[in-house]
Protein backbone atom coordinates (compact mmCIF):
# COMPACT_ATOMS: atom_id res chain seq x y z
CA UNK A 1 0.00 0.00 0.00
CA UNK A 2 1.21 3.69 -0.84
CA UNK A 3 2.62 5.54 2.11
CA UNK A 4 -0.49 8.33 2.46
CA UNK A 5 -2.77 5.52 2.11
CA UNK A 6 -1.23 3.38 5.29
CA UNK A 7 -1.45 7.14 7.71
CA UNK A 8 -4.69 8.06 6.63
CA UNK A 9 -5.98 4.21 7.65
CA UNK A 10 -3.98 4.49 11.04
CA UNK A 11 -5.46 7.60 12.01
CA UNK A 12 -9.22 6.21 11.05
CA UNK A 13 -7.77 3.11 13.08
CA UNK A 14 -6.96 5.18 15.91
CA UNK A 15 -9.47 7.33 16.10
CA UNK A 16 -12.08 4.53 16.35
CA UNK A 17 -9.90 2.99 19.01
CA UNK A 18 -9.62 6.10 21.15
CA UNK A 19 -13.56 6.69 20.61
CA UNK A 20 -14.25 3.38 22.18
CA UNK A 21 -11.65 3.70 24.81
CA UNK A 22 -13.27 7.22 26.14
CA UNK A 23 -16.53 5.48 25.62
CA UNK A 24 -15.40 2.48 27.87
CA UNK A 25 -14.17 5.41 30.35
CA UNK A 26 -16.87 7.02 30.41
CA UNK A 27 -19.43 4.45 31.25
CA UNK A 28 -16.73 3.60 34.30
CA UNK A 29 -16.71 7.28 35.47
CA UNK A 30 -20.73 7.83 35.61
CA UNK A 31 -21.47 4.17 36.96
CA UNK A 32 -22.20 5.32 40.20
CA UNK A 33 -23.20 2.52 41.78
CA UNK A 34 -19.45 0.85 40.24
CA UNK A 35 -17.39 3.84 41.56
CA UNK A 36 -18.62 4.00 45.18
CA UNK A 37 -18.04 0.72 45.40
CA UNK A 38 -14.50 1.26 44.51
CA UNK A 39 -14.65 4.52 47.05
CA UNK A 40 -15.61 2.04 50.01
CA UNK A 41 -13.10 -0.51 49.04
CA UNK A 42 -10.15 1.70 51.04
CA UNK A 43 -7.72 1.33 48.24
CA UNK A 44 -4.23 2.56 48.94
CA UNK A 45 -3.26 3.45 45.20
CA UNK A 46 -4.08 2.52 42.05
CA UNK A 47 -1.27 0.78 39.63
CA UNK A 48 -2.29 1.69 35.86
CA UNK A 49 -0.84 2.17 32.36
CA UNK A 50 -0.56 5.58 31.46
CA UNK A 51 -0.90 4.93 27.87
CA UNK A 52 -4.44 5.34 28.46
CA UNK A 53 -5.79 8.39 30.80
CA UNK A 54 -8.87 6.71 32.22
CA UNK A 55 -6.69 5.34 35.07
CA UNK A 56 -5.53 8.35 36.58
CA UNK A 57 -8.85 9.79 35.90
CA UNK A 58 -10.38 7.31 38.31
CA UNK A 59 -7.17 7.20 41.14
CA UNK A 60 -8.02 11.64 40.56
CA UNK A 61 -11.85 10.76 41.02
CA UNK A 62 -11.03 8.32 44.01
CA UNK A 63 -8.23 10.33 45.81
CA UNK A 64 -6.24 8.26 44.96
CA UNK A 65 -2.04 8.25 44.38
CA UNK A 66 -1.06 6.56 41.16
CA UNK A 67 1.72 3.83 40.28
CA UNK A 68 2.72 3.60 36.65
CA UNK A 69 3.98 0.62 35.45
CA UNK A 70 4.89 1.37 31.71
CA UNK A 71 8.55 1.54 30.51
CA UNK A 72 8.17 5.45 28.91
CA UNK A 73 4.85 7.52 29.07
CA UNK A 74 3.29 8.05 25.99
CA UNK A 75 4.30 11.06 23.52
CA UNK A 76 7.14 11.95 25.30
CA UNK A 77 5.88 13.06 28.32
CA UNK A 78 8.61 11.21 30.26
CA UNK A 79 11.24 13.37 28.52
CA UNK A 80 8.99 16.96 28.94
CA UNK A 81 8.81 15.56 32.53
CA UNK A 82 12.37 14.97 33.00
CA UNK A 83 13.36 17.61 30.82
CA UNK A 84 15.82 15.02 29.37
CA UNK A 85 16.95 15.97 25.83
CA UNK A 86 16.09 13.54 22.67
CA UNK A 87 17.09 14.34 19.81
CA UNK A 88 15.92 11.98 17.15
CA UNK A 89 18.81 12.57 15.12
CA UNK A 90 20.40 9.86 17.68
CA UNK A 91 17.89 8.59 20.27
CA UNK A 92 15.73 6.11 18.09
CA UNK A 93 12.26 6.32 18.81
CA UNK A 94 10.25 3.06 21.02
CA UNK A 95 9.07 1.60 17.89
CA UNK A 96 11.35 2.53 15.15
CA UNK A 97 13.23 -0.69 15.98
CA UNK A 98 16.32 1.68 15.54
CA UNK A 99 20.01 1.24 17.37
CA UNK A 100 21.65 4.79 18.02
CA UNK A 101 23.59 3.98 15.27
CA UNK A 102 21.80 5.43 12.66
CA UNK A 103 22.00 5.66 8.94
CA UNK A 104 20.46 8.75 7.49
CA UNK A 105 17.24 7.11 6.37
CA UNK A 106 16.82 5.55 9.67
CA UNK A 107 17.21 8.99 11.21
CA UNK A 108 14.58 10.55 8.41
CA UNK A 109 12.17 7.38 9.46
CA UNK A 110 13.29 8.13 13.46
CA UNK A 111 12.04 11.91 12.89
CA UNK A 112 9.19 11.15 10.59
CA UNK A 113 7.76 8.55 13.57
CA UNK A 114 8.46 11.65 15.97
CA UNK A 115 6.32 13.79 14.19
CA UNK A 116 3.75 11.17 13.50
CA UNK A 117 3.39 10.45 17.01
CA UNK A 118 3.06 13.79 18.34
CA UNK A 119 -0.06 14.03 15.49
CA UNK A 120 -1.97 10.62 16.86
CA UNK A 121 -1.10 11.44 20.65
CA UNK A 122 -3.39 14.24 20.02
CA UNK A 123 -6.17 12.28 17.86
CA UNK A 124 -6.16 10.14 21.20
CA UNK A 125 -6.03 12.48 24.15
CA UNK A 126 -7.53 15.70 23.08
CA UNK A 127 -10.89 14.06 24.05
CA UNK A 128 -9.99 13.71 27.73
Amino acid sequence: KPFLQRVVETYKRVKKDSALLLSACSHLLYNKELMASLAESGFDAMLTDPFLPCGPIVALRLALPVVFFLNSLPCGLDFQGTRCPSPPSYVPRVLSLNSDHMTFLQRVKNMLILVSEGFLCNVVYSPY
